[in-house]
């Protein structure tokens, strides 16, 4: 996994060995923050099942988590999508974390302590084991959140080959189709494109799912949200009638209806350029 790391004077890395293994391994893991200190130990994170899966170690260190102050601190603008798309993330996998909104747009600029942590100056960024791990981009989040790495945060890792498969297929599908197809259809006004990329993607969709992969939400769906519901919001609504996109449209449908993705939705967003 391609991390960047930030030293802090008051902590000591937190060393992450991510094993080709179903599960990952947090070894010694002891630093200070402002609230707690976490003793060195060794918690073996099962991504059986959505996290926990079976392992009572893991089952009682992520509820010990839970209840005490978090470490893991959400860097956004609200109406981003690709921001958006982590943010589902950290709400699916349940994971305790502090979120803390910026302006990027703002006549006083980005705050120092941002650019800091990322150079780029893009959201989002999430920091973890109290700054000792720093993400600077939403994919990276992404990864690291279905590892179930996030402290507390259960696993969105896929449970078999087919379905992890399936998942990276919607992942290249929207940033190869539907990121730079719904761009033109925006700006350039070329819907007709738009519209048979829906068709297509509908016409792979299976009926009896009720979400991109599966009968649970993947980091495929918290990727792909955030783009469809902005299409959805500007040329729709998107439907089997008028766009031979029925299945998009319950998809979409059950996505605002579950709490991980109903609580990220803004009444004002941006598009992604």
């Amino acid at each position: 996994l391609n991390m960047r790391y930030l030293d802090r004077s008051n902590l000591s890395l937190a060393l992450l060995s991510f094993l080709p293994s179903s599960s990952i391994f947090v070894n010694a893991l002891s630093f200070t923050t402002p609230t707690r200190k976490v003793s060195p130990t060794k918690l073996a994170m099962s991504t059986e099942g959505g996290g926990g899966g079976g392992s009572s170690t893991a089952d009682v260190a992520n509820f010990a988590l839970r209840q005490s102050p978090s470490t893991t601190q959400f860097v956004t603008n609200k109406m981003c999508p690709y921001a958006q798309k982590a943010w589902i993330a950290l709400e699916a996998s349940n994971a305790p974390y502090e979120m803390d909104e910026i302006s990027l747009y703002g006549t006083n600029g980005k705050p120092d302590w941002f650019l800091e942590l990322n150079p780029e100056g893009t959201v989002p960024v999430l920091t973890c084991f109290g700054g000792a791990v720093i993400l600077p981009d939403s994919d990276l989040i992404l990864d690291f959140i279905a590892d179930g790495a996030v402290e507390g945060g259960s696993s969105l890792q896929p449970k078999s080959d087919d379905e992890k498969k399936a998942i990276q297929k919607w992942r290249d599908a929207l940033s190869k189709e539907i990121i730079p197809v719904g761009k033109d259809a925006v700006l350039r006004g070329k819907t007709k494109e738009l519209y048979n990329l829906l068709a297509k993607l509908d016409s792979e969709m299976m009926e009896s799912n009720k979400f991109l992969c599966g009968d649970r939400p993947t980091i495929a769906d918290c990727a792909v949200f955030p783009f469809l519901w902005r299409i959805d919001q500007e040329f729709g609504p998107l439907t089997e009638e008028k766009n031979k996109c029925g299945n998009i449209r319950s998809w979409i449908d059950t996505c605002c209806e579950t709490d991980a993705f109903k609580k990220t939705i803004q009444s004002s967003w941006w598009w992604w350029w």
